[in-house]
């Protein structure tokens, strides 16, 4: 093939052993746009935060065509703001709504837990206490975001289990609403030990094959973690500019084009 062939086809680093890995042009948008959502959704551009384009374009290594395509793709999911003659910016995160949401989500967990304790096979709450422990696991060991992770995919189980289409898919929409906003809560220590206490009261409900305890249990759970991430929203809406900027510089943040993969 020709050299200089080669040399015009984007590329980006596997990360594997900094292989470079050929991918289509048609795949460079789909990778782009996924992981700049990844990026708003788990708080790496902090919701009010300017979109530098020019430091993502070098930080992705595209140009800033497909880099304002995507934009465009995140402005109509509402996730970014496109100003007209200004820099865009994530779109912020209103938290009434988020006090909204969660407060609706207490009715889901209740119904979610009753009927998942109602209707789980032994296998089924086997499988809970694994991925319980697993939990605690990353609880002891201080991974937060594994620990995040494991408790997100805990909830999701049981709502499955509930085995109701109806109540799946209004969690999963609400969820979805509400993951920029878990993403700016600091988790502070205090209530990270009071969620695992909280996941220790649910699955108590469990063994007991109590549908009450386990319902009881995911709305107080709810509930705190509700206040929890409002509070944190609310601090920092009421924080100085500066501090705000400090507080999303503190941010991990891309480094090189290794983070860009395809959707």
């Amino acid at each position: 093939m020709d050299a200089r062939v080669a040399r015009g086809r984007p590329r980006l680093l596997t990360g594997g052993r900094g292989r470079p890995a050929t991918i289509q042009r048609d795949s460079l948008h789909g990778a782009l746009l996924a992981q700049l959502r990844r990026m708003i959704q788990e708080g790496e551009l902090s919701p009010g935060e300017q979109i530098v384009e020019s430091s993502l374009s070098e930080n992705f290594g595209v140009s800033r065509t497909p880099l304002r395509e995507a934009l465009k793709v995140l402005s109509s999911e509402g996730l970014v703001e496109l100003r007209p003659r200004r820099t865009p910016i994530v779109t912020p995160v209103d938290p009434n709504e988020i006090a909204a949401i969660f407060e609706v989500l207490e009715g889901l967990e209740w119904l979610a837990g009753r009927r998942a304790c109602e209707n789980a096979t032994d296998e089924e709450r086997a499988e809970l206490e694994a991925m319980h422990a697993a939990m605690l696991f990353e609880h002891d060991r201080g991974n937060r975001a594994a620990y995040q992770a494991q408790n997100r995919q805990i909830h999701f189980r049981i709502v499955e289990l509930a085995a109701n289409p109806v109540l799946k898919a209004a969690y999963a929409n609400f969820m979805m609403r509400i993951v920029r906003a878990r993403a700016t809560n600091t988790y502070e220590a205090a209530r990270w030990r009071g969620s695992r206490a909280e996941h220790d009261e649910i699955m108590a409900g469990f063994r007991a094959h109590d549908p009450e305890a386990v319902a009881s249990a995911l709305v107080r759970h709810t509930r705190e973690t509700g206040s929890s991430v409002l509070a944190t929203l609310r601090r920092f809406a009421a924080a100085p500019a500066q501090e705000r900027a400090k507080s999303s510089a503190n941010r991990p943040r891309l480094v090189g084009r290794s983070n860009l993969r395809p959707s």
